[in-house]
C-alpha cells in the first residue's frame, strides 16, 4: 500500500536554542554567546551548554544564529526626549559598562506621557531585536510587565513622570557638609537659593540646610525659591540682597549659583571676598568659572553603571549577581568661590 504524505514518517523536529538553554540551566543569550565566542564564558557554563547541545543533537541554523548573535549583543537605552533635567552622566556610565561587556547600546528617546509613551515603547520593542533594555524613563507597572515579557528590562534611577528625581538621587545630606564648610570659614549668616519645591531634591536640600544651620548655632540669612536656571538664580540673589545680612549663599544647583555670582558682581560685591557662593551638581563648566565654583559632586556615572550591571545580570542568570546600587557618592568639591568670612565690621 502506498503511503500518503500524512502517513509518511515525519523527520524529527530540530531542537531550538531555547530548549538548549532550558536543559543547560542558562539563558538563551548565554547559548548565543557560547556559539559566538565560548572563551568569554566561564568554563563551567560552557561545559553545561556543550553537554546540552550534545544531548539534544542541536545543530544551529547559521542564518538564524547570526541574527540571534547580533540581537544578543544589542541593548536598548530609553531616555526622555524633551526633559532638560535628565542626568546624561548616568547614561555615560551605563554605556561604558555595556561596552566593556561587549554590548552595543542603542539610545532611543521615549517621548510623551501615558498612552502615547506606552504605544511608543511597544513600537520600539517590536522594532528590535534587543537582548534587553535599560530605561531612564519611568515606566508604569503594567507597561513594565508587558515589556519584560519580551526582554529583560531594568528601570534606572527613581523619577516621576516629569523626570523629577526621587529616592537616593534626591537626598540632600550634602547640604550639611556645605554648612559645616562655611561655618569653618567663619560664616555666621548663610542664605539659601532653593530650587522649585515640587522637586524632592529641592525640598530635601532646603530641609537639611535649615537643620544644619540651626544645629550649628548659625543664622538663616534668608531663603529665596527659584526655578533651575541661572536667570532665576540672578533674580533670587537680587531679592536676597534687599536685606544683605549674609556672608555666604548656598545655591541648590550650579546654574542658580552662576546667576547668584553675576548678581553679586553687578552689586559691586566680590566672590568670595564679600560673599562666598556654593552650588550643587559639579557641572563640567563649574571648574572653569571665575571664580571656580565650590559645589557638590554626585557620582551619577556609578549609578548608571550599577543599573547596567543589573541588566547584564538579568541577561546572564548563570553569571555573577549584580551589585546592589550604592549611594550617589556625594562629596563637596572645594574651589575658589568659597573663602573666609569678611571681618565683623565689613559684615555689619
Amino acid at each position: 500500500m502506498t503511503q500518503t504524505p500524512a502517513d509518511a514518517p515525519q523527520p524529527a523536529r530540530a531542537a531550538t536554542i531555547y530548549e538548549v538553554a532550558r536543559l543547560a540551566g542558562v539563558s538563551h543569550q548565554t547559548v548565543s554567546r557560547y556559539m559566538a565566542d565560548r572563551s568569554k564564558l566561564k568554563a563551567a557554563t560552557s561545559e553545561k551548554v556543550e553537554r546540552a547541545m550534545a544531548e539534544l543533537n542541536y545543530s544551529p541554523n547559521l542564518t538564524a544564529r547570526s541574527l540571534r548573535t547580533r540581537a544578543a549583543y544589542r541593548l536598548l537605552a530609553l531616555v526622555p526626549g524633551s526633559s532638560p533635567y535628565f542626568p546624561s552622566r548616568m547614561l555615560n556610565g551605563a554605556a561604558a559598562t555595556a561596552q566593556e561587556a561587549g554590548y552595543h547600546l542603542d539610545v532611543v528617546a521615549l517621548e510623551g506621557t501615558g498612552p502615547d509613551r506606552t504605544e511608543r515603547l511597544r513600537r520600539i520593542l517590536e522594532g528590535g531585536p534587543f537582548a534587553g533594555a535599560l530605561s531612564f524613563v519611568p515606566i508604569s507597572g503594567t507597561d513594565l510587565l508587558q515589556a519584560q515579557e519580551r526582554i529583560p528590562v531594568v528601570v534606572a534611577g527613581e523619577y516621576d513622570d516629569k523626570m523629577r528625581g526621587q529616592g537616593r538621587i534626591s537626598e540632600g545630606s550634602a547640604a550639611q557638609a556645605i554648612v559645616a564648610h562655611l561655618a569653618a570659614l567663619g560664616h555666621r549668616r548663610i542664605a539659601h537659593i532653593a530650587g522649585p519645591q515640587e522637586w524632592p531634591a529641592a525640598r530635601n536640600r532646603l530641609a537639611v540646610y535649615r537643620k544644619a544651620v540651626r544645629d550649628a548655632g548659625l543664622e538663616d540669612g534668608g531663603v529665596a525659591e527659584a526655578q533651575w536656571s541661572a536667570a532665576a538664580g540672578y533674580d533670587a540673589a537680587r531679592a536676597l540682597l534687599a536685606n544683605p545680612s549674609f556672608t555666604a549663599i548656598f545655591a541648590a544647583n550650579d546654574q542658580l549659583a552662576i546667576g547668584a555670582i553675576r548678581a553679586l558682581h553687578d552689586q559691586g560685591l566680590r566672590v568670595p571676598g564679600d560673599v562666598s557662593v556654593v552650588g550643587w551638581d559639579d557641572h563640567p563648566e563649574s571648574a572653569f568659572l571665575v571664580p571656580s565654583l565650590t559645589t557638590v559632586h554626585m557620582d551619577l556615572e556609578a549609578q548608571g553603571s550599577s543599573a547596567m550591571g543589573q541588566l547584564l545580570a538579568a541577561l546572564n542568570p548563570g553569571g555573577m549577581p549584580a551589585a546592589e546600587p550604592g549611594p550617589t557618592g556625594m562629596r563637596l568639591v572645594l574651589r575658589e568661590s568659597s573663602g573666609p568670612a569678611p571681618n565683623q565690621g565689613q559684615a555689619d
